[in-house]
């Protein structure tokens, strides 16, 4: 077995948790037992901090395949969406010197931004309670390339937000992730501090905290010291590498290394950037109109494991898989810096957590095990409803479906993999919870003139969906009627719909043809019905008046929809 890795050699200090104190030597050989990789593949730079130290770091795995380097405490890591909390913290130093105000209008910084027929304000983008659409879809919409390895900037992404004619919502009653509205903080930074921001977030946050190796990458040449490679892992276990080649921030565009985080973790127990109640006011909680509390706070979430409260904000990107996982009570740290795209940061932080802080959680009941035969441990539901139950469900407001299935007597939900599905134990004649949820996920099945629909509430979050036909086109002929190009104005793009020899094809602008019909059985895209086609990225659902075409609408789980008018 091959390890590579550079250790602190603070192995004898001793760790204190709530009044207890453990030998944080004996610890490591479990913590490297969860953490070790073999051969020469990509892995982890790990830092335990406590009370803004950090006690022990460890890099496992290999930071570049093509030369062997190992992964170091001082290894340079992309961390995605990890970053948007340093945009945040930018915005409560501007607002300590009274620049900016978190209830004013976007407008009021930045008057290019479109007029809504409702204000957006500063709050509302941070708490992802804007409505804005998820520049990241609109960027696959347009047919960006699938892995992100093209050149953008932020500035692009804010043309791209400005020409978007609607939302996804009102702002402020609703909660969907949105890393375009964290592009728009980043140019209200730079309009407000009259920096750039690379400028702003190094003399302001960077370097009062000494963090030396941590930048803002707006320039992909740059040569970056001890920089990681990302990898995506493919067949028989070998990687392909995925390279950043876009220049974009605020939603992102961070480079640092564990060494610099835990400097960073400082920030949230002293007073280093001159902001009091620094820590409370990144942890404020976002609230909606009608009053309900988000568990997403300052680009930072707010949670609870095993009976403490946690606070974490993990990043994906190409490759990267990154988190930093504090237990703020215990002034303890985990950062987990990946460079491989399955690895589960936030999990794997977790289960370093059990071991650093063991015996300090509360102990879980036991989960449930069972294969339900019939109702007989729930609410009695009449067979013939329970089948009649059964099928696809569609949700119009965020583009995505669930499956409701019949076996044994029971009900059960999936994403259309039955291997994942979860069993729905009824509390009521039509209210049903998802088993494992821990009775967080309540479904509750409705009949709305005459049509079967259900209602998934999870926490604060509430999604109806629509029972439908989800039968496949079963010929070629079938499909005829979407043969046509279709544009949007708001993208900027063109879909050509055509048939070549037995089958029917889409070009998205000038890229490579995608094959819809009959589907490859390796293909990502499926028929979710005659009129709906999934295609890998997004939903499209074609506009049809009785067998005439209009156009479609795309979208995903961020975006609701973009509207593509048949022009030919």
């Amino acid at each position: 077995m091959k390890l590579c890795f550079i250790a602190l050699a603070c192995l004898l200090l001793p760790l204190s948790v709530a009044g207890q104190q453990f030998s944080l030597k004996e610890k490591t050989e479990t913590i490297d037992s969860l953490m070790s990789i073999e051969g020469n593949k990509p892995g982890y730079s790990l830092g335990i901090v406590q009370n803004g130290e950090l006690i022990y770091s460890k890099g496992y795995g290999n930071a570049n395949l093509d030369y062997n380097i190992p992964i170091s405490d001082s290894t340079a890591f992309y961390i995605g969406s990890m970053a948007k909390q340093f945009t945040a913290a930018a915005l409560l130093i501007l607002e300590k010197e009274g620049k900016l105000d978190f209830k004013k209008e976007i407008t009021h910084y930045l008057p290019d931004f479109p007029e809504y027929d409702n204000d957006i304000a500063v709050e509302h983008l941070i708490h992802h309670t804007s409505g804005i659409r998820e520049t990241n879809s609109l960027q696959l919409f347009q047919g960006v390339d699938v892995k992100f390895e093209e050149v953008f900037t932020t500035d692009d992404l804010y043309e791209l937000i400005k020409k978007q004619k609607e939302l996804n919502f009102t702002p402020g009653t609703e909660y969907r992730y949105s890393s375009g509205g964290y592009a728009v903080l980043a140019k209200i930074i730079e309009k407000v501090s009259n920096q750039p921001f690379r400028t702003f977030l190094h003399e302001r946050i960077f370097k009062p905290l000494k963090m030396k190796n941590t930048f803002v990458c707006d320039n992909h040449n740059e040569v970056v010291p001890n920089r990681a490679v990302s990898y995506w892992p493919i067949e028989n276990g070998a990687y392909e590498r995925r390279n950043q080649v876009f220049d974009a921030y605020g939603d992102g565009g961070i480079i640092t290394t564990v060494q610099d985080l835990a400097k960073w973790d400082k920030a949230f127990y002293q007073d280093v950037l001159g902001i009091s109640d620094f820590s409370n006011k990144m942890y404020k909680k976002g609230m909606l109109q009608n009053g309900d509390t988000l568990n997403y706070a300052r680009a930072l979430n707010v949670w609870e494991y095993k009976g403490k409260p946690v606070v974490q904000h993990n990043g994906g990107m190409l490759g990267f898989r990154v988190d930093m996982v504090r237990f703020p009570n215990e002034k303890t740290t985990i950062i987990l810096l990946g460079n491989s795209a399955y690895l589960n940061p936030t999990g794997d932080a977790l289960k370093i957590a059990e071991v650093v802080l063991e015996g300090t959680f509360d102990k879980e009941e036991p989960k449930e095990s069972f294969e339900p035969k019939g109702n007989d441990k729930d609410v009695q539901v009449l067979k013939s409803i329970s089948e009649a139950r059964a099928g696809y469900y569609w949700t119009d407001e965020t583009n995505y479906y669930r499956r409701i299935s019949f076996q044994n007597d029971s009900l059960f939900m999936d994403n259309g993999n039955i291997l994942e599905r979860s069993y729905l134990k009824a509390l009521s004649q039509n209210e049903y919870v998802l088993h494992g949820s821990n009775g967080a996920t309540r479904v509750l099945f409705q009949t709305n003139n005459d049509k079967p629909s259900l209602n998934i509430h999870f926490g604060t979050i509430e999604r109806t969906f629509r029972k439908f036909d989800a039968l496949p086109p079963q010929s070629l002929e079938d499909l005829d009627k979407y043969v046509g190009v279709y544009e949007s104005e708001e993208l900027e793009t063109n879909y050509t719909f055509f048939k070549h020899e037995s089958g029917l094809y889409l070009k998205i602008n000038r890229n490579t043809p995608l094959q819809v019909y009959p589907l490859a059985t390796d293909s990502r895209m499926v028929w979710n019905g005659k009129k709906m086609l999934w295609i890998g990225f997004g939903e499209i659902k074609f506009d049809v008046d009785t067998e005439k075409v209009q156009g479609f609408t795309i979208g995903d789980q961020r975006v609701s929809g973009v509207y593509f008018k048949k022009t030919k």
